[in-house]
């Protein structure tokens, strides 16, 4: 008898440690996982003259994963935080000869952007109305790292017009900007939503399809590659 009263005990502290399922955890942060294709402008600096992107790569983009992570430091009228991303991007092509036609080797190129900025989500219509639908607008400073390797997967190098040999690998500063429409997964099966709120600290779950873009040339150097792109990103989204 006095195990089976300890047991049930033991149950009502483990049960008063947690949330009842229809209440929700605080939301201050949210994680998006991303898969996009990323095709730079390199070309249009070059005036039409010479296209070496496209001579190399053709109409192959750079599929481009990533995340995000985004804490939130106000909710009232939707919610402002601070976001994070990175991601990684690469696509293969043949080389180019020094009288600017196609080998046989093969090259490829690496992108690695790094954004940090300011995001805004109103999800007021979620909230107050339960419409599942959220909108989030974000713009911030961007890096992205580059590098360019040959078919002995080294990093390759290369010289300009006026002789300039450079080696192929960079970075490059720019501005990034993207509006993103968020479908709130949780109007679908509440009732799983709560326990994965309760269980792991869930409150939301979206699908998202974004565009983005992104003007990185580091302000308008010339003596930067031009980055700059835009284009649809889709993904999953977790408030927590």
């Amino acid at each position: 008898m006095r195990h089976a009263i300890a047991s049930f005990l033991s149950l009502l502290l483990v049960g008063g440690a947690l949330p009842a399922l229809g209440e929700e955890t605080p939301v201050n942060m949210a994680a998006e996982f991303r898969i996009g294709m990323y095709t730079p402008r390199i070309d249009s600096e070059f005036g039409g003259g010479v296209s070496p992107f496209n001579d190399m790569f053709g109409d192959d983009a750079a599929w481009l994963f990533g995340g995000e992570l985004d804490y939130q430091f106000w909710r009232g009228f939707g919610s402002i935080g601070l976001f994070g991303s990175a991601s990684w991007g690469y696509v293969s092509g043949k080389g180019l000869q020094v009288d600017g036609t196609q080998s046989s080797d093969e090259t490829s190129l690496s992108l690695v952007p790094l954004v940090l900025g300011p995001v805004y989500r109103f999800d007021w219509l979620a909230v107050r109305y339960g419409i599942p639908v959220v909108l989030a607008f974000k713009g911030g400073l961007g890096y992205t790292f580059w590098w360019v390797r040959n078919g002995v997967d080294e990093i390759t190098s290369f010289e300009e017009a006026d002789g300039t040999k450079r080696e192929g690998y960079g970075g490059t500063f720019g501005l990034h900007w993207a509006v993103s429409f968020h479908l709130l997964l949780d109007f679908f099966e509440p009732h799983t939503a709560k326990v994965f709120d309760n269980e792991m600290g869930v409150n939301n779950s979206y699908l998202f399809v974004e565009y983005a873009g992104d003007w990185c040339n580091d302000f308008g150097s010339d003596k930067s590659f031009d980055l700059s792109q835009d284009g649809v990103v889709f993904g999953l989204a977790f408030e927590m």
